[in-house]
């Protein structure tokens, strides 16, 4: 086999075991992930609410609903980052490299994309208090481009970490 013909058998092989892998993380995240999600929902209300307060904002966390001075908003599927991280998951999972190459991409990117996560619920609590009429906008735009292009610059330096340099 030539290596042009080498090189497009591993891309298409990656680009299958990415679509298999992607509707596999989603199809359990749908149906099995329910308590993990709950509680992933609970965790960053708590942890917004703990960010808040060290912002100097009074702040509090009920279940998965966080206020402060009356706004509030409730976490959801979509505002954990369970889904995001499920591609990037299945990104690194095609990827052919050893597991422990792997591993360590799913922690550090995983880290990544939580720490990112939490910055964007504690800016929209903050846009909520102080902005509200860009609250919107940056909820369901600014913020959505913002977490696609950080879940793409993950694999991307994960997989340039792993690249051998010339």
């Amino acid at each position: 086999m030539t290596d042009v013909a080498e090189r497009r058998r591993r891309e298409w092989r990656f680009c299958l075991v990415f679509a298999l892998l992607g509707v596999a993380s989603f199809a359990v995240l749908y149906t099995a992930g329910d308590p993990v999600v709950r509680a992933l929902n609970r965790h960053i209300a708590w942890s917004t609410a703990l960010v808040l307060g060290g912002l100097g904002i009074s702040a509090g966390a009920l279940g998965a609903v966080v206020s402060a001075g009356g706004f509030a908003v409730e976490i959801k599927n979509n505002c954990n980052a369970i889904y995001e991280f499920g591609l990037y998951a299945a990104a690194v999972g095609a990827y052919p490299t050893s597991l422990r190459a792997k591993a360590a991409g799913l922690v550090v990117g995983g880290g990544v994309l939580y720490a990112v996560n939490l910055a964007r619920v504690v800016s929209l609590m903050v846009l909520g208090l102080y902005a509200r009429d860009w609250f919107e906008v940056s909820h369901l735009y600014v913020w959505q481009a913002v977490f696609f292009a950080t879940v793409v610059a993950c694999w991307f330096g994960w997989v340039l970490r792993l690249r051998p340099r010339a």
